[in-house]
């Protein structure tokens, strides 16, 4: 046997070396391939060809039944011109620019309603909604006061609910058709600046709480700390109700995101989930905006030059790796289709559009998983053949 083993051997040394020289090649190769699907590939900076380019980008909100958008932008020799861009059809609808109704410089919000509908506000005690290519202004009763709308947010049953610029400061008014309710009592120290509807009844605010000296900063200067503010309404004339408020020590919060398991609300040092029993958990994904897009999911993107994005899906946080770090400093966000766009600006200081592909990460990360199964597969296929081979030669001999 020892003689057999021997003459095989040396019959087949120099083949058998080839192989594994070979073999091993295909491992560092499969290593390296493997290695290139960790990182983000679904990211890309966006030439921007859409008619809003050359402007900065203020506000945007895109339809999730077409391929149009609606978009407040600025230019310093244009002004703020406000428009809706419907691409299927080349066509501009537009809403507010200085040769017309020059009122872009006084919209206080725009926002994509449940329905689809888009509303935004310019007046005291008015509120206009966009419906395909028309406008619609509503007029609400001023018997409970003037007050101008700066946030408004929609429950399942249309029950409509506003965030108010009142005479001392931030509160929140239902609506019962076209009269408004009494505001909330106020907050002391905390200017609300954003609302999303929770579950039937409950709506969450977010804002900021200044207290002069009561954190320890300079009386003069004091340093605002984020909110967050549960509110009870029920869709009739009563007032709304502030029934918890809770502060939190450090940075801001910025994006308020409705999923399909509560509010997701995008912070500078933590983020936070309000699940759908109405408590809270903070989430670690500090970002400068958060968006949510069109499959539930939310993206929290960090300042230019983050290397690092987060993914929140279903209660669950990913991070991902970028293959090129964030090259804007974005300010406004929104979602169509399978791609989250983020405008701002870029090192320049110019206006740019960075866009994810939410697919992409899917495919590369499934592509991830047929690497790893077809180095096993051929991996095992190598070491049988050359165990069948030199079985087969020992037989032989």
């Amino acid at each position: 046997m020892a003689s057999r083993l021997k003459a095989l051997l040396e019959e087949e040394s120099e083949h058998q070396w080839l192989a594994i020289g070979v073999f091993f090649v295909f491992i560092l190769v499969g290593a390296f391939a493997i290695g290139g699907t960790e990182h983000f590939v679904g990211d890309q900076l966006t030439p921007i060809t859409a008619e809003h380019a050359g402007g900065l980008v203020m506000d945007i909100e895109y339809s999730n039944t077409n391929d149009s958008y609606t978009a407040l932008v600025y230019a310093p020799n244009a002004g703020y011109h406000m428009f809706t861009e419907h691409p299927s059809d080349n066509s501009l609808t537009a809403i507010y620019d200085p040769d017309g109704v020059n009122e872009g410089r006084n919209v206080s919000f725009l926002k994509t309603m449940q329905d689809g509908d888009m509303m935004l506000s310019v007046e005291n005690n008015e509120l206009v909604e966009l419906t395909s290519r028309m406008q619609t202004t509503f007029v609400y009763s001023d018997a409970n006061g003037s007050f101008a709308i700066y946030d408004a947010a929609e429950d399942n049953s249309e029950n409509l609910l506003f965030l108010t610029k009142e005479s001392q400061g931030t509160s929140f008014r239902g609506t019962v058709g076209l009269n408004p309710t009494a505001p909330m009592s106020m907050t002391s120290g905390i200017q609300w600046q954003h609302i999303e509807a929770h579950s039937p009844g409950l709506w969450i605010g977010i804002g900021m709480h200044t207290t002069s000296g009561a954190d320890g900063s300079s009386p003069a200067s004091p340093e605002p700390t984020p909110a967050i503010g549960w509110i009870t309404w029920e869709g009739d004339n009563q007032t709304p109700v502030m029934k918890r408020v809770k502060t939190f020590p450090n940075g801001l919060f910025h994006s308020i995101q409705s999923v399909s398991d509560g509010i997701v609300i995008g912070g500078t040092h933590s983020s936070i989930h309000v699940n759908a029993q109405g408590d809270y958990f903070e989430v670690d994904a500090p970002c400068t905006i958060a968006v949510a897009d069109q499959e539930g999911s939310v993206w929290f993107i960090g300042e230019a030059g983050s290397s690092m994005i987060a993914q929140w899906t279903d209660g669950e946080l990913r991070t991902h790796l970028l293959s090129k770090s964030i090259p804007i400093s974005a300010s406004v966000a929104g979602s169509q289709g399978d791609f989250v766009h983020f405008h701002g600006t870029n090192a320049a200081g110019e206006p740019a559009q960075w866009s994810i592909d939410i697919q992409a990460n899917g495919s590369i990360e499934n592509g991830r998983g047929f690497l790893n199964l077809l180095f096993i597969l051929a991996g095992t296929f190598l070491l049988a053949t050359m165990a069948l081979s030199a079985f087969n030669k020992m037989r032989e001999f």
